[in-house]
């Protein structure tokens, strides 16, 4: 009895030996990773690290960027309409056909004029808003282009008074009329259209000189209670514009009342009533076109 279990217990420790030899075999036949194997696997981890924070920074940016054009499309869409006034100026009269469209057109019963006017809106207003101007100035004999912007934003198509023109030959010269950005990018139009003989700047004025360069005469209008105007940079502007320049200050008048769309932001209330504001921009532009233009 005692040798067979000493026999089990000889055979118990064969066994386990013969397995960790097994094992101990196993581990020093695997192969043994390089140096470069080692490196390879490091960089690999790394990338993929990277490739995971670029993912994660272009999820992070594309969203920012729907936000920002959200944002964008929404303050664009939120336009100042035009008001009581404007509508009943979108009407024709027996003094003035209107024609509204991608261009609205105001054509007096009687021209006397061969000069044609083209306004260019401020920034987000739309230009059915100075209807009451462009009425205005139909009733004084002169054919009146008011140019709807994409957005409601001259700087989307500063060269849309290239067409007004070529679809208008029978006017001889033309003026060009900008309030506020519309102003900016009026000035656009002048420099590289010559049939422009005179601008118009409504409570604005240019960015350089370069309408120095051309054969434009200039008027520039704006009230003395604009809360929108950076008037420092109005003064200064005195330099880019020709010596000739008409200036005319409107006592009380402010950045809105040039159109009829309500008080914009940031600007003060006018002392003067709208109507007045009115007379004196339309006057002031008649007389400029009659000095000189015509």
């Amino acid at each position: 009895m005692h040798s067979d279990k000493s026999s089990k217990i000889r055979k118990k420790k064969k066994n386990e030996k013969q397995y960790d030899t097994f094992s101990l075999t196993m581990e020093l036949n695997r192969p043994l990773i390089t140096e470069e194997e080692l490196k390879k696997q490091n960089e690999e981890k790394q990338y993929q690290k990277k490739r995971k924070l670029n993912k994660n920074i272009f999820k992070v940016l594309a969203c920012i960027l729907i936000i920002v054009v959200i944002g964008t499309f929404a303050w664009l869409s939120n336009s100042y309409e035009p008001q009581d006034i404007a509508r009943e100026n979108l009407i024709s009269n027996n003094e003035v056909f209107v024609e509204e469209g991608d261009v609205t057109k105001f054509i007096p019963k009687e021209v006397i004029s061969d000069t044609g006017i083209i306004i260019y809106p401020g920034a987000r207003v739309d230009v059915k808003a100075y209807s009451p101007l462009a009425n205005r100035l139909a009733q004084k004999g002169y054919k009146v282009f008011a140019a709807d912007m994409p957005f409601n934003m001259a700087i989307f198509s500063s060269h849309k008074a290239d067409k007004i023109i070529e679809d208008n030959k029978d006017i001889k010269d033309w003026i060009i009329v900008g309030h506020s950005l519309g102003g900016s990018m009026a000035t656009k139009a002048v420099e590289t259209n010559n049939k422009i003989k005179g601008i118009v700047y409504l409570a604005s004025y240019p960015s350089n000189d370069k309408i120095k360069l051309t054969d434009a005469k200039v008027l520039s209008i704006w009230g003395s209670k604009d809360g929108v105007i950076n008037f420092e940079n109005l003064i200064k502007s005195k330099d880019f514009l020709p010596k000739d320049t008409k200036y005319v200050e409107i006592e009380g008048g402010n950045h809105s009342d040039f159109a009829d769309y309500g008080l914009q932001k940031g600007d003060n209330k006018a002392i003067t009533s709208e109507k007045e504001q009115l007379n004196i921009t339309v006057e002031s532009i008649s007389d400029f076109i009659k000095d000189k233009i015509n």
